[in-house]
């Protein structure tokens, strides 16, 4: 386990910084990147995994690190919120939320979108001679991926950056996240203490996550609405509860190490079987991405990612401590670079596939694929952390919340992504 002291204030909403929230994110990143490299290492196009034989549905269904990335988000963007409205305390600034949203989003996302768009063109492809109209994108297409919407416009130039779509998802969340505070807020006025707060709070997020899932099946079959604001903000619902029930469990929690582990370890089993249930309820890799996910499949997702959160969050409020998985240099350090490292790590494994052409075996290009290009899409992620990210970061507005000093600082600022 990785220790930190932690002291106990006067109010006692939680922990201040998620020892393990970069740790996460680290590993999220390696599950991301495997997917992608055996997509794209396989030679048969749009093959969906098939090559793989027994090992497909396994690497069709790590992509739960995205539900952890949206339930990561969940808890660290709406705490904020809803410590103020749980304790009556002081309540976030819009503006400084609003600059430190846009600043922690925005600068590194348009820089590779411009690149990506320069080196691929209109097209998304690295293919000689001139691509015939339908197949480029339109104008209205380039400028939706700067206001990220680009998994609603889609088209071609958006290809090389594919993954971004889970960035407009975050976006959206963030835009929903002070407009339902001032509507918790006003209500929250006339319920007396924290316990009738905290129930209507989650009974609203209940409502949210139930109505969200079935709007899935509105459309179920096309990308572009099934990761809108409405039918993906289920994903984020845990990460929200979790920020509700904190500061309620916090104090009766803290320094109580055995009890503490119980109910973390406790937590982490029931999100293993979850994650069980989800992976073996659909063998077609087909239709396993968490972006198709439905109905019972979405909530498994959710629920697994969203109970190893409470386990780590139980875990430190009673130990200090982490789980050595995810709160150890390697993963701490990849986590804090896992924005840039997700955007550029689709361009990279372009470029290499576009080298290898189709003429390598599966083993070849799986092997050159994972060898070369997951060194350098750590290399570009590093650079581009320390010299465009990083930057605007520290020009983020520190906010001050009643929460226990760590003596251990965080590895880094915490993104929402």
């Amino acid at each position: 386990m990785a220790t930190t002291v932690e002291a106990v204030p006067s109010t006692d909403l939680g922990i201040r910084t998620l020892i393990a929230g970069d740790g996460v994110r680290g590993v999220g990143a390696l599950f991301v990147f495997t997917t992608h490299v055996c997509l794209l290492a396989d030679p048969v196009p749009d093959n969906n995994l098939l090559s793989y034989g027994w090992a497909a549905p396994i690497l069709g269904h790590i992509d739960l690190a995205l539900s952890a990335f949206f339930v990561l988000s969940g808890y660290l963007i709406a705490r904020p919120f809803t410590r103020a409205y749980i304790t009556g305390g002081r309540r976030p600034a819009i503006r400084s939320y609003v600059r430190n949203r846009v600043l922690r989003v925005v600068p590194v996302f348009y820089f590779f979108t411009i690149l990506v768009l320069l080196r691929f063109g209109l097209d998304g492809s690295l293919q000689t001679g001139a691509a015939a109209p339908d197949e480029r994108s339109t104008w209205w297409q380039v400028i939706g991926q700067f206001l990220f919407i680009q998994g609603q416009l889609g088209g071609p130039a958006s290809i090389p950056i594919g993954p971004a779509w889970s960035i407009g998802a975050e976006v959206g969340f963030y835009c929903v996240i002070p407009l339902a505070a001032y509507g918790a807020y006003f209500v929250g006025k006339r319920l007396r203490g924290q316990y009738a707060r905290a129930g209507f709070a989650l009974a609203a997020i209940g409502l949210v996550f139930v109505v969200s899932i079935a709007l899935r099946a509105v459309d179920k079959y096309h990308f572009a609405w099934l990761t809108a604001p409405p039918a993906i903000m289920y994903g984020f619902m845990p990460g929200v509860a979790l920020g509700i029930v904190e500061p309620l469990i916090a104090a009766p929690l803290r320094r109580r190490a055995r009890l503490a582990k119980q109910l973390a370890w406790g937590a982490f089993a029931l999100g293993l079987l979850c994650a069980i249930v989800y992976t073996t309820s659909d063998y077609d890799p087909r239709q396993t991405p968490i972006h198709h996910a439905l109905g019972v499949r979405a909530m498994l997702a959710a629920l697994c990612t969203g109970l190893l959160f409470f386990g780590l969050v139980v875990l430190q409020i009673g130990t200090g401590s982490a789980p050595r998985m995810f709160a150890n240099k390697g993963m701490l350090w990849l986590g804090a670079r896992s924005y840039s490292f997700y955007l550029v790590h689709i361009w990279v494994l372009l470029e290499l596939d576009h080298l290898l052409g189709s003429g390598e075996s599966l083993e070849t290009r799986l092997a050159i694929m994972a060898g070369i290009g997951f060194p350098l899409t750590v290399l570009s992620g590093a650079l581009t952390y320390r010299y465009i990210e990083l930057p605007f970061l520290q020009r983020k507005i520190r906010t001050t919340q009643h929460a226990p000093p760590e003596a251990v600082p965080p590895a880094a600022p915490e993104p929402a992504r």
